[in-house]
Order: C-alpha cells, then sequence, then structure tokens
C-alpha cells in the first residue's frame, strides 16, 4: 500500500495534462505512504526483537549483525539502481526521447554521486528525487538499538521522547529533514508491541485511522509544498492507526494480504528505487495514461527486484555476506567503545510477560530473514 501510494503521487506529478483539480490534489497525497513506509521500518525491526523479549524476558540484540544485515539487504539494491537509472537516463536521449531536467545526468556531478553512496544528502543533486528518504531512514538505522532499549527500559521516557520530536519538529528549525520523520518511525516501535499483545482493540483502531485521516487531510497546507518542507504529524498518526486497524480486524488484514499485494510489497524497495525517473520520462514522452504508466513502473521494479535485489533478500548469498562482514563491525564496534551487542529487556527476566527467567539468548536467527 506505501509504495502504490507513493507510485500514485509521483503519476500525478508529472502528468502533464492532470492539471489543477480535487484529482491532482488526491493523487498528490499519496506522498504521505512515505509515512507509512516510516511506521513499517520501525515496525519491522522491532517486531522480532520484542517477540523473542516476550518470550524470553531478556534477550542479547547483535548490533554488528543487525547492522550487517541492515547494509546486504540496503545497499546493493541501492547501488545498482543509480548504476540502473544512470545508464537507462544516459542512453535514451540517444533514442530521441527528452529526459526531464529534474533527472538529467547533467544536473548530477561526481560529486553528488559520491556524497549519494554514502548517504551525505546536504546540497546535494540526486540522481533520483526519491533517493531523500533512504539517506534519513539510513541515519535512523544507527539510533534504532537506542531507540529499543529505551522503549524496553521505559516506555514512559519513550513516549516522552516521541512528543518531544513531535514538538521540536513543529516549533523548532531543529533536525532539519530527520527529525520531524522520527515520529513515525517511533510509532512503528510502539505498533509492533501492541501487535504482539494483540489487545481488543478492532473497531476502536478502525476509527482512531478514520478520525486520524481526517485531522491530517484537514490540516494539510494548501500551498504545494515538498513532502520534508512540512511537518504534519496527523499523516504519521493515520499510518500507525492504519497499520493497528490491519493488525487487529481480520477483514482487513485478509484484503491487505491477498496475493498481488503481497507481491507488490516484496518488490517494495526495488520499486521506490526506480520507479519514478521511469514514470516522469514515459510521461514526458508519450500520451500513456497515469494508470498505464503507474502499472509499467509498478512492473519494471519487480523485475528490478527480481534481478538485483532479491539475491540478497532470498538467497544464500545474503547469508554469506552477513557473516563476512558480522566480524569485522564487530572488531570496528570494538576499537571506537561500541559494546557489538546489548542486552535489552528486564535484568530478572520477567519484563513483557514472561513467566519465568531465562539465559539470554541472541534473536541473530530471527532477524536473519527480517526485510523491510
Amino acid at each position: 500500500m506505501a509504495v502504490l501510494l507513493v507510485v500514485a503521487c509521483h503519476t500525478a506529478k508529472w502528468d502533464p495534462r492532470l492539471g489543477q483539480g480535487p484529482a491532482l490534489q488526491a493523487l498528490l497525497q499519496g506522498t504521505h505512504g512515505v509515512d507509512l513506509f516510516f511506521v513499517l521500518s520501525g515496525f519491522c525491526l522491532s517486531y522480532p526483537i520484542l517477540r523473542s523479549l516476550r518470550l524470553r524476558g531478556r534477550v542479547a540484540f547483535d548490533i554488528a549483525g543487525y547492522m550487517a544485515r541492515r547494509v546486504v539487504r540496503i545497499l546493493p539494491p541501492y547501488y545498482f539502481a543509480m548504476v540502473v537509472l544512470g545508464l537507462v537516463l544516459y542512453v535514451l536521449p540517444h533514442f530521441g526521447w527528452r529526459v526531464p531536467e529534474s533527472f538529467s545526468l547533467a544536473k548530477v556531478g561526481w560529486l553528488d554521486v559520491g556524497k549519494q553512496v554514502i548517504f551525505a544528502d546536504r546540497r546535494i543533486e540526486f540522481l533520483n528525487p526519491s533517493f531523500w528518504t533512504l539517506a534519513i531512514e539510513w541515519r535512523w538505522y544507527f539510533l534504532f538499538p537506542l531507540a529499543l532499549v529505551l522503549w524496553t527500559r521505559s516506555v514512559r521516557a519513550f513516549i516522552f521522547v516521541l512528543c518531544a520530536c513531535i514538538i521540536a519538529a513543529a516549533a523548532t528549525s531543529a533536525g532539519g529533514f530527520d527529525l520531524p520523520v522520527l515520529p513515525a518511525f517511533l510509532m512503528g516501535v510502539i505498533a509492533a508491541e501492541i501487535e504482539l499483545q494483540k489487545p481488543a482493540i478492532g473497531r476502536l483502531a478502525i476509527l482512531l485511522f478514520a478520525l486520524a485521516l481526517c485531522i491530517a487531510v484537514y490540516s494539510a497546507p494548501n500551498s504545494m509544498l515538498g513532502y520534508f518542507m512540512q511537518v504534519e504529524t496527523g499523516w504519521q498518526v493515520a499510518a500507525f492507526c492504519l497499520v493497528l486497524a490491519v493488525g487487529s480486524v481480520p477483514l482487513l488484514r485478509a484484503a491487505f494480504s491477498i496475493r498481488p499485494l503481497a507481491w507488490v510489497g516484496v518488490a517494495s524497495y526495488s520499486i521506490y528505487l526506480v520507479h519514478e525517473p521511469l514514470v516522469a520520462t514515459i510521461e514526458h514522452n508519450t500520451a500513456m495514461s497515469a494508470f498505464l504508466v503507474g502499472a509499467l513502473a509498478v512492473t519494471a521494479g519487480t523485475a528490478f527486484w527480481a534481478v538485483f535485489e532479491r539475491p540478497f533478500m532470498a538467497t544464500s548469498l545474503k547469508g554469506r555476506l552477513v557473516m563476512f562482514l558480522h566480524p569485522h563491525l564487530s572488531r570496528f564496534m570494538g576499537f571506537v567503545g561500541i559494546a557489538p551487542s546489548v542486552y535489552v529487556g528486564s535484568q530478572s527476566g520477567t519484563a513483557f510477560g514472561a513467566e519465568s527467567p531465562v539465559e539470554p539468548k541472541t534473536v541473530t536467527e530471527e532477524l536473519i530473514g527480517l526485510s523491510l
């Protein structure tokens, strides 16, 4: 759902025939699929760890292993996407296709490419404007262990930090682009805990989602601001409530689990990496309908997943690369004085409803197959 919303936004954004009006405004709200992405990121990263914590009371979070999996999971497809998009955007003009100025290689220098390789995003021309979210998410990956420890040690302090981030993002210029999206990431951790506890929220979750959605739509600015130039906490709360509703309402859970959506979800990272330049270029050179352009972009992203992403998430290559990186990252963390693993949970082993103390175990195996 998140990636389809973003694709819908970009098909409307780059369609020169759509014009101004309610249809354009409605489709452009698909940009808030990014809010859903951030909530899901916090959810997917924390869920298996919190699940083990409920079963065992106290677990060792292997930070070095976690970062090795993030590197293998995120970087290779990202780098392949940069290469593929660069080649496509270079070749297309030789076949008479006009590339929109926002994606022109003439604007992207080698320094910009180098910055994108290391997720530096200050004063940069992106090869693909959608890459801005990846730089932010990458930075929050490094702080996720701190957020996890804070949640397991003090829920009250975690909620305080969440509220402080919302207030600081709305009232100050602190944190640049990163701070305004951090609340959505933290809400994902809360959603994972609620999903594990399985409270009887049912219809309440749907009502909360509807209320949050109404508030988000009502409070949205009228001007055509970019996503990162506005702070819309209402959309983050709506995304959070949607995750809760899908997890607690069987009918919604079944609807979101149908095979086509499941396949799109598996390939969502690849679709996100490559779709916007393709959408913009096709719509600037053909009279193809926006719906068909979006379908082609999703298909192209799925093909990219099969070739360039799947080997790093569903084959033995991922395991071998993680095993190679893990000891190197452990040694580096030791060199800079950071513990390569940290225990989360109660010292007594009875936190989160564990019935009896248990020996701490790592959750490396449970995180190996994790994908965003």
